[in-house]
């Protein structure tokens, strides 16, 4: 026997077990054994051993020499040993050695070593002996082989609990086991299969093998054939053609097994082997695989939870403070919908309130979408999940929008998984928003537990709302209090109260200030010419030109019917005539519609400065001398703007009035 053939049947014996079992034969008996598999072809002995031409025969049975091909077939066919003629006359005789499906189908050969003639009856009688001797030794050896492999394969598996504890994710514990399939069971197509509580369906979560793209997009009832029996916690093996078809499995699927992941009376998990025939050892391990692999993602569970409950209380700490400085409502909604994300490991997410005008809810705080989209986006209560959970108060939770039968409409290209959660915001028993959360970090499905978590976040979310919706209420009750309900400017209680702390500040730190009082010149006959609705208007167009003329610090006030008033902190008389000259001659130019009937041909106004230090110490000495320079500023043609002097130049009654055109001079006393 040649070297060369030696490895060959290292896979059914150990060579030197082979060698030891020819020789001692051969001694015996006077033949040469040799030992067919299909396939593999000669992997013991040679067929130059046996008298025939050709040192080794191809592993393709279909190539062999049509004798030995002829006598493997015939031999095997039957559970004796038979004697043939080779081409040269010769006895050979040949025998199955295995018929197991466990192992290779092997056939031996034997020829007498010398040429002469051995007697057939004897030549039958050592082959069955040879036969048999050799199909015991194959048998222990397979038997010793499964025997370590088993103990390699259930060693294995236990010293595998470690790296599926310290998994970084499900998705990557279910990578593993997996991986452990291929690896250990020479698994080549295999898959984990959820049961989705929303459409009650096994669902491929991921898959591995030539298979992985059919597979993923298979799904299974759960009370189906194939969940009727799982669901009860017993594996199941599935290889009838036509169940398979109506289970809607890839055509090639020819048989399936699913092995319950845990011990749940309804576990939510399964291992499926696919197109691998397992035996009675194999499907005892992968059952065992099944629990531990289970005990492995309940502990991960409680872990989680107890890690979940953790950060529930420290994210209602965070929030609480986060709150506490958090009044304004679109602050505070982006707050809600950060700490949500940071709870439940989402990358996208916003948050909807309705609007006061016509109920329709947008969007306002959101991460993942485009602020386009955002700002675009109305949904109207009870259309779409959005719609539908705040027109209910429920939440929902979406483990798949393909296969839950409440939606069933195509994933949308901007999310990355196709599960998500809706949930109301409730304060005082109505629903006052609806925030949404989508693709987690770790590719998962949002479950009870992240809604539970949030429930518990938003109990003190809605305090926070609460609070700052009073907060809202109070600053808009403080704005209109202090505001002028037609122009917006501030009224004259806040103009006397904001005079007296610009004058108290001015006084403490040497600073000079200036007030310009302003009064609309000619206004009745414009009210009654062109009706009090467009007497509004021009108070409203007015009170803008006087805001948009001066700097941010400045106040600007409607002090009373026609006239305004405007304060200029750390600005001194000269300075606030070159402002006010500069208002007045905006006026001028604006058209306010119907002015060209005015005695002056437009509207105008007049003004008159004050200023502290020099002119007045006090509130209401500045507003007093203020007011008497816009009374000089009438006196001498209207259109003006004039400066408080102590003693001002009685007007003479024969000096004729300033016409109108002469108007837009600035006088200094």
């Amino acid at each position: 026997m040649r070297e060369s053939s030696l490895p060959k049947i290292g896979k059914i014996l150990p060579p030197s077990e082979w060698n030891r079992f020819a020789q001692t034969f051969g001694k015996v008996t006077g033949l040469r054994l040799s030992l067919a598999a299909a396939p593999g072809g000669i992997v013991a002995g040679s067929l130059e051993e046996l008298g025939l031409p050709g040192a080794e025969a191809p592993e393709d049975p279909a190539q062999w020499p049509p004798f030995l091909r002829k006598i493997v077939k015939q031999a095997h066919a039957g559970d004796e040993t038979v004697l043939f003629r080779d081409p040269s006359g010769r006895l050979v005789f040949a025998g199955p050695v295995t018929k197991s499906s466990r192992l290779p189908v092997l056939t031996l050969l034997g020829s007498p070593a010398d040429d002469k003639e051995t007697e057939p009856r004897r030549l039958q009688e050592w082959g069955t002996l040879a036969r048999l001797c050799l199909a015991g030794l194959v048998r222990g050896h397979a038997e010793r082989i499964e025997a370590e492999r088993d103990r390699v394969r259930a060693v294995t598996l236990f010293d595998l609990l470690p790296d599926l504890v310290q998994a970084g994710s499900v998705l990557e514990v279910w990578g593993l086991a997996l991986s452990t399939l291929g690896v250990l069971f020479e698994v080549e197509n295999a898959a984990v299969l959820v049961r989705d509580p929303g459409a009650e369906r096994l669902r491929v979560q991921t898959a591995t093998g030539p298979l992985e793209k059919a597979l993923l997009t298979w799904s299974a009832p759960v009370e189906g054939p194939a969940g009727s029996e799982w669901m009860g916690r017993r594996p199941v093996r599935i290889d009838d053609p036509h169940e398979l078809t109506r289970l809607g499995l890839p055509e090639a699927v020819e048989r399936l097994a699913l092995f319950p992941v845990g011990t749940e009376d309804r576990p939510a998990v399964a291992l499926a082997v696919v197109n691998r025939e397992l035996d009675g050892e194999e499907w005892a391990l992968l059952r065992g695989f099944g629990v531990q692999l289970g005990i492995v993602l309940e502990n991960r569970r409680l872990r989680e939870d107890a890690q979940r409950r953790h950060e529930q209380v420290a994210a209602v700490r965070s929030l609480s403070q986060r709150f506490l400085g958090s009044l304004d409502p679109g602050e505070l909604f982006r707050v809600i919908l950060d700490e949500a994300r940071k709870l439940t490991g989402a990358r996208k997410g916003s948050l909807m309130v309705p609007e006061e005008d016509d109920g329709a809810l947008r969007v306002r705080a959101a991460v993942g979408m485009a602020e386009k989209v955002a700002g675009r986006l109305k949904v109207r209560p009870g259309e779409g999940i959005a719609g539908r959970v705040f027109a209910t108060g429920e939440p929902i939770i979406v483990h798949d929008i393909e296969l839950d039968p409440r939606f069933r409409r195509k994933n949308r290209p901007r999310f990355d998984t196709r599960s998500f959660l809706s949930l109301p915001i409730r304060r005082n028993g109505s629903t006052v928003g609806v925030l949404n959360l989508a693709d987690k970090a770790t590719g998962e499905p949002f479950s009870p537990q992240d809604l539970d978590v949030l429930e518990t976040v938003m109990a003190q979310a809605t305090l926070a709302i609460e609070r700052s919706t009073y907060w809202a209420q109070s600053r808009e009750l403080r704005r209109i209090s202090i505001t002028d309900g037609l122009t917006g400017l501030l009224n004259r209680r806040y103009f006397q109260e904001r005079l007296a702390q610009e004058l108290d500040r001015a006084s403490r730190h040497s600073h000079p200030l200036a007030l310009i009082m302003i009064d609309i010149d000619h206004f009745k006959p414009y009210n009654d010419t062109n009706g009090h609705p467009a007497g509004d208007k021009a108070l409203v167009l007015l009170g803008r030109i006087l805001r948009a003329g001066v700097r941010a610090i400045d106040v600007v006030s409607r002090f009373g019917g026609e006239e305004f008033a405007i304060i200029l902190p750390e600005t001194r008389r000269a300075e606030a005539l070159e402002i006010g000259e500069r208002i007045r001659r905006e006026v001028e130019a604006f058209y306010f519609p119907g002015e060209e009937r005015q005695p002056l041909g437009r509207l105008t106004v007049s003004m008159g400065v004050a200023a502290f230090p020099e002119d007045a110490r006090d509130l209401r000495g500045l507003i007093q001398r203020a007011d008497r320079a816009l009374y000089l500023a009438k006196a001498r043609g209207r259109n003006r703007i004039e400066a408080y002097a102590p003693s001002p130049p009685q007007p003479q009654p024969d000096a004729p009035e300033p016409a109108a055109e002469n108007g837009g001079w600035t006088r200094v006393l």
